[in-house]
């Protein structure tokens, strides 16, 4: 695309039906925009402004714009199978996901402004819970989302990338595992959260390395939260929870990094939050698990 400028009103703008592979390739700043309902097209409602069937792949050096946002309930680009960006700039506007795949979304490379009232990147095939995951190994990604930020079946692994997320949930998936990158996110719900979202493995968060900072708001929320294990390797993991900073309903264990709660550095992973909405200390606890653990700290 060069210079390249639709709207449609009831079909989407590029609508890949079959093809062994795509690629869109913006060479000078274009758009692409919906504004009505999409038609059915008789087995299929290509609900998207970008809509493939197949995979599809996105590159370039120049901006490409995207908006769904004066219809109700639009994905802005939907793959059936798998996306992949290997660079380019993205500034997405959009009434329901910013990127939806059914199978996988990898990001290589690229830069991404997402407004999006559901979620900004989203896996997940609702005929097999096996598959649906995110892989970010590079690119700068600025995310506001009425609901998730990031959303996988499976698993999240971010490998590498500067990634800031304002949502409701900053990264939800079965499995989330941070290995490098840095990563800043604001919710109003969980910040991390690993949940019971696919039957062939268990939830789980990894924190490997990277830079992680997590400032929550008031009431009922979570930080870190996972209907499984956490396990703190390495990275540097700061947070801010006037509620709960870690929640887990498995294991909970820091090996390495380093874990800066409201101001204060852990070395032990804090107790579940217990009645009142107040967390027990870790580091320096002892040794009863109803004991406040530290000089006052409540992490």
């Amino acid at each position: 695309m060069d210079g390249v400028s639709i709207e449609n009103t009831n079909k989407p703008c590029i609508y890949v039906v079959s093809a062994a592979k795509t690629t869109i390739t913006t060479k000078t700043a274009s758009s692409l925009k919906v504004t009505g309902t999409i038609e059915d097209d008789g087995d299929t409602t290509p609900d998207a402004v970008i809509y493939a069937k197949d995979d599809i792949k996105f590159d370039g050096e120049a901006c490409l714009t995207l908006d769904s946002s004066e219809t109700e309930s639009l994905n802005t680009i939907t793959g059936k199978d798998d996306i992949k960006f290997e660079g380019g700039e993205y500034k997405i506007t959009s009434s329901k996901n910013a990127v939806r795949a059914n199978n996988s979304i990898e990001v290589e490379d690229g830069s991404f402004t997402i407004d999006a009232k559901d979620d900004g990147l989203h896996a997940e095939y609702n005929d097999d819970d096996s598959v649906g995951n995110i892989e970010i190994t590079g690119g700068t990604f600025n995310i506001k989302a009425g609901d998730d930020g990031l959303h996988a079946t499976t698993t999240v692994v971010i490998s590498g990338g500067d990634i800031t997320i304002d949502a409701a949930e900053g990264i939800e998936a079965t499995q989330v595992e941070i290995n490098d990158g840095n990563i800043t996110i604001n919710a109003s719900d969980d910040g991390i959260n690993a949940a019971h979202k696919s039957n062939a493995i268990s939830p789980l968060i990894t924190f490997n390395g990277g830079n992680t900072t997590i400032t929550m708001g008031a009431g009922d929320t979570d930080a870190v939260d996972a209907n499984g294990d956490i396990v703190v390797n390495d990275g540097v993991i700061t947070i801010t929870a006037p509620t709960s900073s870690f929640d887990h309903d498995g294991s909970g264990t820091i090996n390495g990094g380093t874990v800066t709660i409201n101001g204060e550095v852990v070395t032990e992973m804090p107790e579940n939050q217990m009645g009142g909405g107040r967390q027990m200390g870790g580091q320096g606890q002892m040794g009863d698990p109803g004991q406040m653990g530290g000089p006052g700290q409540r992490p």
